[in-house]
């Protein structure tokens, strides 16, 4: 008896001993996996060339977006741009209404006399770099002639991208309180509303198609003629070099802000990294209101978590073999995925992508796309746009019977 207790002893203190390295060990592989401390409603990361989602937190409730809202309708005034609709040397003239916002100081930061015209690229730069409202409006009527179309356009363009509820009711991101009769659709009091995910795929689709965007919104400061004098203005976006929260190594050049007392401070952020380019989403950042930067600094822990935590690896290589149920598929081009840094790149499955997105693959000479099934948090929703053929009917000389009849009596006499 007395040996079994003095075993019984030696057992529970080596168990004793131990249990601080068996802590240990667990913390340390819980704060491997831990995520980041966004304080905010809802956010995203993902890589933006392949619309794989690195990290994501309420990714589909659908929350107020304030001026996030001009990503989609700075969209559509770049494409009315490039489809030759106007151009950036045009000039527009606010109405009286929009005029009067850029007065009250909490619509607005840049002045605009109902007297005077502005060029479209200044508007454009006002809207993107300092938030003008007004801008955005002036904008939008000379797309769609009124901004109540413009909605409408609004609403049909992220429909064919497969963005299912969106609530948007304004070209601004204001709530529609805020706006005069005409300004909006729906409800008084109705604001816009969209999930992370909607933003990710609206994103994809501006990147995709116009990265030259990021011309416009990766300047620091806007010059702006007002009273005949060009005064400049501080970009909101307080992440880009120079800016009072930027970080070295992170270069961010984009994308937007967005701020109303329902949406409150939200941001969309892009940055190149590590041959690629990263998005950030950021609703509803959690403060006291005297915190300006409390959206950034949430943003900043998102690039954090994806450095310390994972890596761009290369996962397959040029015309190599994958087979997926007894199907060989063969890539040709080298295939590059974010992973956790202790991740076995052999432990990846693939299938056939179900939608847009995936990397390139050739089966029985023809190309589909594939995707790792286990990487994570997945990717975006994101399908392309469906592009409507337009049927032209040919025009012919022919004459109708009835002309041929009336000319032939004619040549008679």
């Amino acid at each position: 008896m007395k040996n079994f207790v003095k075993k019984l002893m030696l057992v529970m203190s080596v168990v004793i001993l131990t249990l601080p390295i068996f802590t240990s060990t667990v913390q340390a592989e819980s704060t491997v996996e831990a995520e980041p401390e966004i304080n905010a409603t809802a956010g995203m990361i993902f890589d933006e060339h392949t619309g794989q989602i690195v990290y994501k937190k309420n990714a589909d409730e659908k929350v107020a977006i304030g001026s996030i809202t001009k990503i989609v309708t700075l969209y559509l005034v770049t494409k009315a741009i490039k489809e030759g609709k106007f151009t950036e040397q045009d000039t527009l003239r606010p109405t009286q209404a929009q005029a009067a916002m850029t007065q009250k100081s909490e619509l607005t930061n840049v002045k605009l006399d109902a007297d005077k015209d502005y060029t479209v690229k200044d508007l454009y730069s006002a809207a993107w770099i300092v938030s003008s409202n007004s801008a955005a409006m002036m904008l939008a009527d000379k797309v769609a002639g009124s901004q109540a179309n413009f909605v409408k356009l609004m609403r049909s363009t992220v429909s064919s991208w497969g963005i299912k509820g969106a609530k948007l009711y304004n070209v601004s991101g204001l709530n529609n309180s805020d706006l005069d009769a005409g300004m909006y659709l729906g409800p008084k009091n109705g604001e816009n509303k969209l999930s992370a995910n909607d933003i990710g795929v609206i994103v994809k689709h501006v990147l995709d198609e116009y990265p030259e965007v990021l011309k416009t919104t990766s300047m620091p400061k806007l010059a702006f003629p007002i009273d005949g004098v060009v005064k400049s203005f501080d970009s909101l976006n307080l992440l880009l070099k120079g800016s009072r929260d930027y970080q070295e190594g992170n270069e961010f050049d984009g994308l937007k802000t967005g701020t109303t007392a329902e949406a409150g401070e939200s941001f969309v952020g892009t940055l190149p990294l590590n041959d690629t380019r990263i998005v950030t989403i950021v609703l509803n950042a959690q403060g006291e209101k005297t915190d300006l930067d409390k959206r950034f600094r949430s943003t900043q822990r998102l690039v954090s978590y994806l450095k310390e935590h994972y890596e761009r690896k290369e996962i397959l290589k040029k015309d190599q073999n994958i087979q997926i149920n007894d199907k060989k598929y063969k890539t040709y081009e080298p295939i590059y995925t974010w992973l956790p840094k202790n991740f076995n790149i052999e432990e990846l499955r693939y299938t056939v992508s179900s939608g847009d997105l995936g990397f390139t693959a050739i089966h029985n000479k023809q190309t589909v796309k594939l995707i790792a099934t286990n990487t994570g948090n997945g990717y975006l929703p994101f399908k392309k746009a469906d592009v409507k053929k337009v049927v032209h009917e040919k025009k012919t000389n022919q004459k109708s019977w009835w002309n041929q009849i009336v000319e032939f009596f004619n040549h008679l006499f």
